[in-house]
């Protein structure tokens, strides 16, 4: 019976090879596919650009005098030939390598089809395994104690990826402010310049509230930020403010003084929001890493568990 049981594993085991081997193919096909398709778009343009040059010159016009003159007629005209038929001949290759790659894609896809019940019949047998080693005194203590790490390296990539997700918001709602501050700032010199006014003044301080708007919500999504760094043991203080003089500045006082105020406070403001970018982008790099990391760590102590089942063998 057990050599029965690992027959049957081990086959399965090899259709479950075979299937993620065809997805992966697959994969790879279905991507040179559409570079072929758009290749052959590429050189079906190419070659009626060069069949228009040859029709042309088998016309009568001004072009054709001035190739007479310049060069033999006969001369330009092979030359455009030679062309033309480069640019078919490369869109036949294209064609047919086309027409071979959809051909194995599709043979592919039937190898695919043949094993499409291969991972759920592997699963079916390691779980039937695992129901008899769980049973076994020599073997449960083991699982459990695999099983247990397995729950605190899932937890620790969950904990991970959420502190990740909370500083991705962070630097996006910060990225949005500084393009807002861009705006207001080219605004502000073009205020200065002497081209602007009202209007100017206006679509100045609407991108004024717009920076104020994302950092207001950059500074709540810190906060959770902090929340999150603090169950992977990590730690972030930032706090980034624009006056709510800014605005009235530029409106009860007209003239170069207050331009250079203002404009000194939107750079001041901007100065903050790349800071935090540098300090959130640092983190959030970090923690990239390391969720790539921990997580490479969990699906081995996943695949080492696997194996352990298929191979355990009970005293």
């Amino acid at each position: 019976m057990p050599n029965s049981f690992h027959l049957r594993l081990s086959d399965a085991k090899e259709r479950l090879f075979r299937l993620q081997k065809a997805e992966r193919r697959i994969q790879d096909l279905q991507k040179r596919v559409r570079e072929l398709e758009r290749l052959v778009i590429q050189l079906e343009i190419q070659l009626e650009d060069e069949q228009a040059d040859v029709d042309k010159l088998t016309r009568m016009s001004l072009a054709n005098l001035f190739h007479t003159i310049l060069r033999s007629k006969a001369e330009q005209l092979e030359m455009e030939r030679q062309q033309a038929l480069s640019a078919a001949l490369k869109l036949q290759e294209a064609k047919q390598t086309l027409a071979d790659t959809e051909a194995d894609l599709k043979r592919v896809g039937d190898d695919l089809a043949h094993y499409r019940n291969a991972k759920r019949e592997y699963d079916e047998l390691v779980v039937e395994r695992e129901s008899l080693l769980r049973n076994s005194p020599t073997s449960s203590q083991s699982l459990t104690e695999m099983e247990e790490q397995i729950g605190d390296q899932a937890i620790l990539v969950k904990e991970i990826h959420e502190a990740l997700t909370a500083g991705r918001r962070v630097l996006n709602s910060l990225q949005d402010a500084s393009s807002s501050l861009e705006k207001a700032e080219n605004w502000g010199n073009w205020d200065m310049w002497g081209g602007g006014g009202v209007i100017s003044t206006h679509l100045k301080h609407n991108h004024v509230d717009d920076a104020k708007q994302f950092i207001h919500n950059a500074n709540h999504l810190i906060l959770n930020f902090r929340d999150e760094l603090a169950d992977v043991k990590r730690s972030i203080s930032i706090e980034i403010d624009i006056s709510s003089m800014l605005k009235m500045a530029d409106y009860w006082f007209d003239g170069l003084i207050s331009d250079w105020i203002v404009q000194g406070r939107i750079k001041d403001a901007q100065s903050q929001v790349l800071e935090a970018m540098h300090q959130v982008r640092t983190i959030v790099n970090h923690l990239h890493a390391e969720h790539q990391s921990e997580s490479a760590v969990l699906q081995e102590m996943k695949t080492k568990r696997t194996n352990w089942i298929e191979t355990f063998q009970a005293g």
